[in-house]
């Protein structure tokens, strides 16, 4: 027993002593680790190996990396969630692989004045990531007018994409946007979302979930008599796109036009009851009362509701809201429409919740 604890506490101890970079090699790193841990004479026996010591620093290197990546993802969340407007994304290599906090990150924005988003990272970006930030001489433009760079603890490029005549500002596949990355950052560390102000951790909160029950709509293919759209986020993003049209200042019905076909990912043969299951205490009554009872919408306008059954729903106050969400939901089954991605759906719901004071 004594041996066993004698070779886990110094190879525990040199291995930090390795990555810390304060010892180089393995047999100084175990030399110095009985001496600081003052062991005093060892037999061979009570001695880690150099394979031991080597396991302990890859544990060690997994979770200064699992840290680090994490306080990465959380800057920048922070850099990108103001800029929303000019549809940030950023590699999703970030996610993968090994990286020091000396490496320059990338986040690309759509074509923009450099003046806007300097004013904009200057009044919500706090002053400890804006040490990089440079000033543009009085009356002239930055000899780099297509960056903006930041230095908090990473080093972070913003590149304006400027858009050329037919070449989109489109985001790569390669590329996550803001509602990814903030879902990413919330898998990853669980409730220390909390520590966040309680208005903004909740309104961040609901859209993290409301992502999360999209994104599994992309594999989700539907009956192409039906649906020739094919895939159930397509039809989804297409229907809050007519609902944008629609009604652009409700945000309940907006989110009602996102989320009716969430539960299709979770239970295509029951999905409204799986849907409002799922999005739970994160939507309003009137969000699931439009969600639960938009098929009610569909047979009043094909004419196959009965008659008590459509005097009941004249009489619903959603009445009116209900038929357009049957409209939407019919139209929204077209291919090679352009939609938004669901971060910049996401966003524009924020945006109404934020600017009509309904946040949940």
């Amino acid at each position: 027993m004594q041996e066993k604890y004698w070779r886990e506490k110094i190879a525990a101890h040199a291995a930090r002593l390795m990555c810390d970079a304060a010892v180089p090699g393995y047999e100084e790193a175990r030399q110095e680790a009985i001496r600081i841990l003052r062991c005093g004479p060892l037999a061979t026996r009570h001695m880690p190996t150099k394979q031991e010591i080597r396991d302990k620093v890859k544990l060690l290197a997994q979770d200064q990396q699992h840290d680090l990546r994490q306080r990465l993802l959380r800057e920048l969340v922070a850099i990108m969630r103001p800029l929303q407007k000019f549809n940030p994304r950023i590699d999703a290599n970030v996610l993968e692989g090994v990286f020091r906090p000396d490496h320059q990150f990338q986040i690309e924005i759509d074509d923009a004045p450099r003046h806007a988003i300097l004013h904009r990272i200057r009044q919500v970006v706090s002053s400890s990531m804006r040490e990089g930030l440079a000033e543009d001489p009085p009356g002239q433009q930055s000899s780099e007018d297509d960056w903006i760079h930041l230095a908090g603890e990473f080093l972070v490029n913003v590149r304006i994409v400027r858009k050329h005549a037919g070449s989109p500002c489109d985001r790569g596949k390669d590329q996550m946007g803001i509602s990814e990355l903030e879902w990413e950052l919330d898998s990853q560390e669980g409730d220390r979302r909390q520590q966040e102000p309680a208005e903004v951790s909740a309104i961040t909160d609901r859209f993290v979930h409301y992502a999360s029950l999209l994104y599994p709509l992309e594999s989700v293919n539907l009956s192409p008599e039906r649906h020739p759209e094919k895939d159930a986020l397509y039809h989804s993003l297409q229907v809050f796109q007519l609902a944008m049209d629609e009604r652009p200042y409700d945000e309940e019905f907006l989110l009602a036009a996102l989320l009716h076909d969430v539960g299709k990912a979770i239970d295509l043969q029951n999905h409204v009851d799986a849907g409002l299951e799922a999005l739970a205490d994160h939507i309003t009554e009137r969000t699931a009362l439009l969600i639960e009872q938009h098929h009610l919408g569909h047979q009043y306008l094909d004419c196959t509701l009965g008659v008590r059954a459509r005097r009941r729903l004249e009489a619903d106050p959603n009445f009116e809201e209900l038929l357009v969400l049957a409209e939407c939901d019919k139209r929204g089954r077209q291919r090679g429409v352009a939609v938004p991605e669901i971060d910049q759906a996401l966003q524009q719901i924020r945006d109404i919740s934020e600017d009509f004071s309904g946040s949940i």
